[in-house]
């Protein structure tokens, strides 16, 4: 691929979408040392500006409770250290509101071994009545002006029955109801749904379309329209054949979501993409392959004018939802081990994340960007799943052996070559493959250790980062960058100017 950009033409403002929200497993786990430890990290490094978690209102973060008389009463406790920590880390939250305290369900249907209580509550009066306390409690706490920069989505995927036993007509009266409780709080206060799960069922989101006709018809506000496009069919029967869309099957669920909201009587709302990845499962072996960063980095960048946020769920393989994982590299979804090994996902996002304000130009595998005098090249190599693994066929597929299932395909040739550029400049260049960053190719190359000790952790860690040099030019009126990109490869270049 040859490519001539110009650096001195009007470019296009950057949309950080990939910045803007990262998700993690539930509001406990917040409170654990190594989450803390790990959340720490991505921020110094990454720095994100919105966080969204399950279970705020589990029992297990004791915040309901009633006398013998039934009379609710509060304790916000734990919730304060989460919130605590969070904004201490420049991270605010989008909260989910759920799931149904024990004293106040209506049946008897929980979801994981953390036991959420996801049936209707039995008396919609008490969960307002939660709900207002509680958002007051927050604005008492951290302010007015803070909280009215949060959002608050009402429950989690209440399409499918491991989270919501109701039916929809209870979940739209759920949403009213809280709606109307928080917005005579404040009217400025952002509330939006259904969060509902989009991964079996093609491109169009579930509930969405009904969500806003119902909202429409009883006057209820929507500030903005949350849902889970993971691109792939993930059905919720027995022996399930979980099947793959093809590589713009994300950039179509989201076009088609834009031009559904548009097309409502809520035109205005922001749309935030609440949950996604690669695939639903917290136990899925390509979540640690090579694969992910080019994922991460096509699909934010396909996607950037669609969208408010593309939430990655997760940011940490500290996930309970499965309970504990069996191997280093299981499938979880994070960026970072349990361990805290970044994981080929983590380059994807760190990379995004070091890419100018300002677009000069985007191609099919390649961005070129500006901040200021500065210039950032992002080029890719993507390798989409093959026909038998699109189709369910996962036998391919195995704890060592992870790439089979992807079609095949050669090393990129890439030349952009940049004009009018002139001056002396220091050029940084970072290369990641198989071969060079991607710790999990590496812990397999090298006898794939289990239950690995400090000494091993220290050695995987030195070698999960991409290769990096840096050499000095002096451009008179062009520069040009020329590589070659492996299979699941990326390469970046930051051409920084020196005075």
């Amino acid at each position: 691929m040859q490519k001539v950009v110009d650096i001195t033409k009007n470019g296009n403002k950057v949309k950080p979408i990939w910045k803007k929200l990262i998700c993690a497993g539930r509001a406990h786990e917040v409170l654990r040392a190594d989450w803390q430890q790990q959340l720490k990290k991505i921020q110094k490094e990454i720095g994100f500006e919105y966080i969204r978690f399950h279970g705020l209102f589990n029992d297990e973060m004791m915040v309901y409770n009633e006398d013998m008389n039934g009379n609710a009463w509060y304790d916000w406790h734990y919730v304060d250290e989460v919130f605590d920590f969070l904004l201490g880390e420049q991270l605010r939250p989008i909260v989910e509101l759920g799931f149904t305290p024990e004293k106040m369900k209506s049946g008897n249907q929980n979801v994981f071994w953390w036991k959420g209580n996801v049936t209707p509550p039995a008396d919609y009066k008490k969960w307002c009545r939660m709900i207002d306390s509680f958002i007051r409690h927050c604005m008492n706490r951290y302010g007015k002006s803070e909280v009215l920069k949060w959002y608050f989505e009402v429950w989690n995927e209440p399409n499918i029955s491991p989270f919501w036993s109701g039916t929809q007509e209870q979940y739209f009266l759920l949403y009213k109801e809280t709606v109307k409780t928080i917005k005579q709080i404040h009217n400025g206060l952002k509330v939006g749904g259904p969060a509902s799960s989009a991964s079996a069922i093609g491109d169009n989101a579930p509930w969405v379309e009904d969500f806003l006709h119902y909202c429409e018809e009883n006057h209820v506000c929507v500030d903005f329209v949350s849902t889970h496009p993971y691109p792939n069919e993930w059905p919720l029967i027995d022996n399930p054949v979980h099947t793959y869309r093809d590589e713009q099957g994300t950039y179509r669920s989201l076009d088609w979501l834009k031009r559904t909201v548009a097309n409502s009587a809520f035109k205005d709302a922001e749309i935030h993409i609440t949950e996604w990845n690669s695939s639903p499962s917290p136990r899925d072996l390509v979540h640690d392959t090579a694969f992910m960063a080019n994922f991460i980095i096509q699909n934010n960048l396909y996607c950037m004018e669609l969208t408010n946020s593309l939430g990655f769920w997760t940011f940490t393989d500290v996930f309970e939802e499965n309970g504990a994982a069996s191997s280093v590299f299981h499938g979880g979804f994070g960026l970072l081990t349990q361990q805290g090994l970044e994981k080929p996902a983590y380059h994807g996002y760190y990379f995004l994340s070091r890419l100018g304000s300002e677009v000069i130009e985007l191609g099919e595998d390649f961005i070129v960007t500006r901040s200021e005098d500065n210039i950032q090249i992002l080029a890719w190599n993507y390798v989409h799943y093959n026909e038998a693994f699109s189709a369910g066929d996962g036998s391919a597929l195995t704890l060592y052996d992870r790439y089979s299932i992807f079609q095949q395909k050669e090393e990129l040739y890439f030349n952009i070559k940049l004009v009018n550029l002139a001056g002396e400049y220091k050029v940084t260049t970072y290369k990641f493959d198989r071969d060079t960053g991607s710790v999990f190719d590496w812990w397999v190359k090298n006898g794939a250790p289990e239950n690995i000790d400090l000494e091993e952790k220290e050695i995987l860690q030195s070698n999960m980062k991409p290769q990096g040099g840096i050499k000095y030019i002096e451009a008179d009126g062009a520069f040009s960058f020329e590589h070659s990109i492996k299979p699941h490869g990326f390469v970046f270049v930051e051409l920084t100017k020196l005075i």
